[in-house]
């Protein structure tokens, strides 16, 4: 008796495959097509029953440290930014001037000028602030932030071991710092915290301390705006060490993970997964009361969405999903179809978003994006090595590299030719910046040919070998835009008849490098400023400040530069001070330890449910400060991937047509 109903593999293949081909389709239709790369919510409620509200950031690397008082860029500033709040704060719609405001303070700190020369400021902690819920705290729970917690701080500042990069600039200012840090060294490089106190930190009572500085130095306050001054809680550094420790529950050896991988805050989120290299998720902190939505400082055009949030509890959502991207083609897809609710426009999207007049084209303004241009307090420039025997030591050389250069193409790649070519160190908005000042040794190639045949290498031949001079260019490439900018960057050097040899590096490793000196020529560098402030810029190149303690990376020394850096960092703003600053940037010009690029200026596209709240680049991330319409957000994300239904009907009279072939060719085959 012959099997009938069952189709042998090779009919599946000649036969019933399309059928089932369709099968699939149709199956596939059915369900509708669910793209969405985002994992799901933390929670679905609030405690409340409210709705649990995200929102879905993007950043472009993974972060290098989370300790508060050694992280200094701007990437790893913005996952910390939402977990660890400062003493002061930037006022989110506050630009033009910027400006302070308390944060965990209860005010701005009053000053005393003493008839020593030495200056105090008075702090005062706002009562009732907590460190997050955590194992190192007793039963987990996070107490009362005190005054000794901001002493703490100010001593890791000073332990050798903890290597903050900007221990030396304020050990200057702040009494007692140098003092430590030379009786740690005394011990082996060890800091003993129950001895080694820092004098200029002096706790009045459990929330009040005194700030004692050797002189003048009005920037003290912009430093309380930043994460090396915010208070830690000294648990959670010890409790974090790396090393294995005994599980109470379980009896079992569990690794604690290092304090610079689990940061405890005061900040409005807490982290509660960090998935290496893909995204990190914060949670609102429940306890979070430190600060509201501000009541005034924007302008009337943003009345609509500012007036309604004037006072409301902060953060404004209740999760975000940080995305860590190095390509820009997915977030820009991402984007399109709702899953970023925030978008910095480059080159992959340039030509879709953005028409010939600058603004967006109709396609996406009909759809209810937003267009935004973002201005960044920053220069970017590609970095000498002072230390290198062949760069370092050759001014002509550095000069002609720097005429080599034309960064308007690095401009128009990356930014669409919107952000501005840097022709001094200062950015537009701080103290001393020149607006009618030209670079002497900007983009002339006529220029630069001359001047590295005068510097020993004409037509950018080395006469030690015959060959093309090789230089060795470090930079991060991570991505196709990363590799882009810096082949273009090598084909500008090589005008010059030199060989640039281009040697790929991650975010972190590059970091490293820098630290370490291990670099003839660093691109990609750059500095977005910690505060508005010509201090701020120009301590970049003061000697004091060689890395491992300080962010002079190019090793640049010149006795001059060091001595008005050193008389101008602490004077107010005057006529004065102008004038040493013009004097600091003509130095470091015709010095030419960097090649300028340009001032960081982008535009954003944010979606029509999640509009901006706050504009101050001042803040990395300002997550606090951020809100979103879900519903309007999950009714658009239906309507831009809505599955076209006219395959359906296609799909089934596929199927019915196959299964009746099907059929057919198997009655015949089993007659």
């Amino acid at each position: 008796m012959k099997k009938v109903c069952l189709l042998r593999l090779a009919e599946l293949s000649g036969v019933a495959r399309p059928c089932l081909a369709a099968i699939w389709l149709l199956a596939f239709l059915l369900t509708g097509c669910h793209n969405d790369p985002n994992p799901k919510p933390w929670r679905e409620k609030r405690a409340d029953g409210k709705p649990w509200v995200v929102r879905y950031a993007s950043m472009p690397e993974e972060v290098r440290s989370l300790d508060p008082q050694v992280s200094y860029d701007s990437i790893s500033r913005m996952v910390l930014e939402p977990v660890q709040d400062c003493l002061l704060e930037y006022a989110p719609m506050k630009i033009d001037p910027y400006e302070l405001q308390p944060c965990l303070l209860e005010s701005i700190p009053s000053r005393t000028m003493n008839a020593d020369g030495t200056v105090d400021y008075l702090c005062k902690l706002k009562r009732g602030i907590f460190f997050h819920d955590d194992p190192c705290f007793p039963r987990g729970k996070g107490r009362e932030l005190v005054a000794a917690d901001v002493h703490f701080s100010i001593q890791r500042l000073c332990d050798p071991k903890v290597e903050s990069p900007i221990s030396a600039n304020l050990a200057e200012y702040i009494a007692g710092m140098t003092e430590a840090t030379d009786a740690a060294k005394r011990n082996g490089e060890r800091f003993d915290y129950a001895t080694m106190k820092v004098s200029g930190v002096e706790a009045l009572d459990s929330h009040t301390f005194k700030l004692h500085l050797l002189k003048p130095y009005p920037q003290i306050l912009y430093w309380m705006a930043m994460h090396f001054m915010a208070p830690v809680a000294q648990e959670a550094v010890n409790y974090y060490d790396g090393l294995p420790h005994a599980d109470g529950s379980r009896g079992e050896m569990i690794s604690r993970p290092l304090f610079r991988f689990h940061p405890v805050g005061t900040g409005p989120f807490k982290i509660v997964e960090w998935v290496r290299g893909q995204r990190f998720r914060f949670v609102r902190n429940e306890n979070y009361r430190t600060t509201v939505f501000p009541s005034e400082g924007w302008p009337k055009e943003r009345d609509a969405v500012n007036g309604p949030l004037a006072g409301h509890a902060l953060p404004l959502v209740d999760e975000v999903q940080l995305g860590i991207f190095r390509e820009l083609l997915p977030m820009w897809l991402l984007t399109r179809q709702g899953y970023l609710d925030r978008f910095a426009v480059q080159k992959d999207a340039f030509n879709s978003l953005i028409s010939a007049t600058k603004g967006l084209t109709p396609k996406y303004a009909d759809r209810g994006l937003k267009l935004e241009k973002a201005v960044e307090v920053s220069t970017f420039y590609i970095s000498f090595n002072q230390q290198d025997p062949v760069i370092g030591t050759n001014k002509k050389l550095r000069q002609a590299l720097s005429c080599a250069y034309n960064p308007q193409g690095f401009i128009d790649i990356l930014y669409g030719g919107v952000a501005p070519i840097a022709q001094q160190l200062l950015s537009p908005g701080v103290f001393g910046y020149q607006k009618d000042f030209r670079n002497p040794y900007a983009f002339n190639l006529e220029k630069g040919r001359r001047l590295i045949a005068e510097a020993g290498y004409p037509n950018g031949i080395d006469p030690a070998t015959g060959q093309p001079l090789k230089i060795t260019m470090d930079t991060t490439a991570n991505s196709s835009a990363e590799r882009q900018l810096a082949e273009y960057e090598q084909r500008q050097l090589e005008q010059l008849g030199i060989h640039v040899e281009v040697v790929e590096n991650t975010f972190a490793r590059m970091l490293e490098k820098e630290d370490q000196g291990n670099f003839q020529i660093a691109a990609g560098t750059g500095w977005g400023a910690d505060y508005p402030d010509p201090e701020n810029y120009f301590f970049l190149f003061a000697s004091s400040n060689f890395p491992p303690t300080g962010k002079n990376i190019n090793r640049y020394k010149n006795p001059e530069f060091d001595q008005l850096f050193e008389k101008m960092a602490s004077m107010e703003n005057s006529p004065e001070r102008l004038e040493i600053a013009r004097k600091l940037n003509e130095i470091l010009i015709e010095d030419c330890p960097m090649v300028l690029n340009f001032h960081k200026a982008y535009f954003v596209v944010t979606q029509p449910w999640s509009p901006e709240t706050q504009v101050n680049m001042m803040l990395e991330g300002g997550f606090k400060y951020m809100t979103v319409d879900p519903a309007l957000r999950e009714q658009k994300r239906r309507e831009w991937n809505a599955v076209a239904l006219w395959p359906i009907p296609v799909a089934i009279a596929l199927v019915i047509a196959g299964l009746g072939y099907a059929v057919y060719i198997n009655r015949r085959r089993n007659v």
